[in-house]
């Protein structure tokens, strides 16, 4: 069921529906019955909750393409073969607007779902990605993703890679796998040059006197990081870290990152520059990193400013140590740090918790009501502006968004 689509407070909105999903079943769940094996691996609620959304047929097992009815659900168990259905009710999280309800209703030559597109052909369709929506469905996402908001448009895609739902700029995607395939493969053998924009905090080193973005264009574009006495190089190892894994896993080994910054201009009132960024590895989160790395974070990045930092502990050790393999910390005090950052998130977590005690729970699935994020959270100055391969088969650009023009 598609869920209906209404825009308020600068967001795109989807009211709950029902969403079917089917899975086939884990080897450790045979012979097993189904009410024990949700209420083990998904801890979220308790047994009494899976016992009446079996009664109800929201978690049914189909066994030779005929679904048991809830009694049989309860006495028989859980066979080879078996698949498993769900139909859950859906609350996804809105997604910031990026246009009115007609422009993504009326599709032209140069916009498709209200999306600017850059460029169209048989394989490829390259739109000007806007901030806040994911590309694809993900975690709590599905309807309120790119794709599939495309594919409503019968434009049905492969992203090439990927982008943050916060960053903004040039998506390739594919119309079948072949094309798919020799985009990534492109990506894969860094025979890519990707350019992004940032707007960072403090006056950047070598900066222009004079803007070089002239009339919303960056004037010698063409001979960026030529200059080596301009570049700013950073070689320094990233990692992710994921509270949400246990420790070690959740601390993952730490690459090899190299970015180039090049200076475009200076707002003195505002004390921030705007910068190119030209990653030579595609790590995740790498040119974040590295920027908060040389003192310099994106403005208004939560996760990566120290002045806006969601997780300031988390964020201190990122900084603190680029390679945490060769930092010399033991193991026991890695753990201990590692508890520090689930507890950090447990408690943001539990402040939010907070503001619920006045909410309301949806009577179909007993799910809190959610808040609206605000829009700024949702935006990230970090522009993905230009992408292009030394033979110049795959060569595109963006316009440049309006916080680097100020």
């Amino acid at each position: 069921m598609t869920g209906e689509v209404y825009f308020a407070n600068g967001l795109r909105k989807l009211r709950p529906y029902y969403n079917t999903r089917t899975s086939f079943v884990k080897g450790r769940w045979l012979g097993k019955p189904l009410v024990d094996v949700l209420t083990k691996e998904f801890r979220l609620y308790p047994r009494e909750h899976y016992v009446s959304e079996i009664n109800k047929n929201h978690f049914k097992i189909i066994r030779d393409d005929i679904p048991l009815k809830p009694t049989e659900v309860f006495e028989s168990a859980i066979k080879n073969k078996d698949i498993i259905e769900t139909i859950s009710h859906k609350h996804e999280p809105p997604v910031r607007q990026w246009c009115n309800e007609q422009e993504e209703a009326e599709d032209n030559k140069n916009r498709i779902a209200g999306f600017d597109i850059v460029h169209e052909d048989a394989d490829i369709l390259v739109i000007n990605k806007p901030n806040g929506i994911p590309i694809h469905p993900t975690g709590q996402f599905y309807q309120n993703t790119i794709t599939e908001i495309l594919k409503s448009h019968d434009k049905p895609v492969l992203p090439c890679y990927r982008l943050d739902k916060v960053t903004s700029g040039l998506l390739i995607m594919a119309k079948n796998k072949i094309a798919a395939g020799k985009v990534q493969s492109k990506i894969r053998a860094r025979d890519m040059s990707k350019l992004y924009l940032a707007r960072v905090q403090g006056k950047f080193p070598n900066v222009p006197e004079r803007s070089m973005i002239i009339n919303n264009t960056i004037n010698d574009a063409s001979i960026m990081f030529d200059d080596s006495t301009i570049v700013t190089t950073v070689d320094s190892h990233v990692y992710t870290i994921e509270p949400k894994k246990q420790f070690p896993a959740g601390l993952s080994m730490s690459r090899e990152a190299i970015t180039l910054f090049y200076p475009l201009s200076y707002l003195p009132k505002e004390n921030q520059s705007v910068v190119v960024c030209k990653p030579l590895t595609g790590r995740t989160h790498q040119i974040r990193i590295h920027l908060a790395r040389l003192g310099f974070p994106i403005v208004n990045d939560s996760m990566y400013n120290e002045a806006k930092a969601t997780y300031p502990e988390r964020l201190k050790f990122m900084l603190d140590y680029g390679n945490w393999e060769s930092s010399g910390l033991s193991t026991e005090h890695l753990s201990k740090k590692f508890a520090e950052f689930v507890a950090e998130v447990r408690e943001a977590h539990d402040l939010k918790s907070a503001g619920k005690l006045n909410k309301f729970r949806c009577g179909e699935c007993g799910c809190w009501e959610m808040d609206d994020p605000p829009v700024e959270d949702l935006v990230l100055w970090l522009h993905a502006w230009k992408y292009s391969d030394s033979e110049g088969t795959f060569s595109f650009e963006t316009k440049l968004p309006l916080w680097a023009c100020a």
